[in-house]
């Protein structure tokens, strides 16, 4: 009797103790919940990729294309709360802070949005609650976690005002994908997508853009695998940039940023994505550095 009632007791603290709202969730489980409502849950995803911080959803999922559920909806993992999630308009006038989703910019046709993120100047220290590593292992346990791709300098020279910038692109994930390719589209075209590499003027108290004028494609959602190359599971490549400035300072501390981009303002089906010899990766990579010439 005795062990028959701790099987009982047992049985109860677990059901009991993972349920959120009366919703009931599952041990080690990642979830958006919002006013009690499972939005969505592991079996909704098909996998997030942590380097562009975009969840990509299977094709039947809770959310069905519905993005105005996640406004004030929560991220859960094992019943805990782990952040709140909000949808910023980009009419308003006021800079989002924390954990959001920007109108038109994070959400990708009804099969992916991307969380991003913004500290909030009153709240020093505040670290970024994406990267919590409650919601990495319940992913990593659920094969629903990616690394996806990252970007280093591997150097930054300068001659007169112009600066030659190389940088290694790296796929952290077995998984292949294709990526925009600088040599094959032309600077022009690549520089459509991004500003390249960008500083601050400490003499101007502005930003710095290179004199390269940018190509644009036959129209935005226009795209072609032409203009991509394949980068396979743990493989690393390296790109050579040539900026040319107006003027690059020297002797001033100055702080640079250079932005790799994607598609992703231009696919808006999932089901382009998935090509011959790999998966098309979305997102925006980020280098930033400080450099004395």
């Amino acid at each position: 009797m005795k062990t028959q009632f701790l099987i009982i007791l047992l049985f109860l603290t677990v059901f009991f103790g993972c349920q959120i709202d009366g919703n009931e969730v599952a041990p080690e489980d990642f979830q958006i919940i919002n006013q009690g409502n499972v939005i969505l849950d592991l079996s909704d995803i098909y996998y997030y990729d942590f380097s562009s911080q975009i969840i990509y959803l299977k094709e039947t999922n809770r959310l069905n294309g519905d993005f105005d559920k996640l406004q004030g909806s929560q991220i859960v993992v094992n019943g805990t709360e782990i952040y709140p999630l909000k949808i910023h308009e980009l009419y308003l006038s006021i800079m989002p802070t924390g954990a959001h989703i920007r109108r038109l910019l994070d959400n990708f046709g009804d099969f992916a949005f991307r969380i991003s993120y913004a500290n909030d100047p009153n709240q020093v220290g505040t670290k970024d609650p994406r990267y919590d590593p409650r919601i990495i292992s319940v992913l990593k346990k659920n094969n629903k976690y990616r690394a996806g791709l990252s970007i280093e300098t591997e150097s930054m020279t300068r001659q007169g005002n112009t600066i030659k910038l190389r940088i290694k692109l790296r796929n952290n994930d077995i998984q292949s994908y294709y990526h925009f390719d600088p040599k094959k589209m032309g600077e022009g075209l690549f520089h459509y997508f991004t500003n390249g590499l960008v500083f601050f003027d400490p003499q101007k108290m502005e930003y710095q853009q290179s004199n390269i004028q940018p190509e644009e494609p036959q129209s935005l959602h226009f795209w072609t695998l032409d203009w991509m190359s394949v980068i396979k599971g743990k493989e690393s490549k390296v790109f050579e940039f040539v900026y040319p400035f107006e003027n690059v300072p020297t002797g001033e501390k100055l702080n640079f940023s250079f932005n790799f981009p994607s598609l992703e303002l231009s696919i808006s089906n999932g089901s382009d994505l998935d090509q011959n010899s790999g998966r098309i990766w979305l997102g925006s990579l980020v280098i930033q550095q400080t450099k004395r010439f």
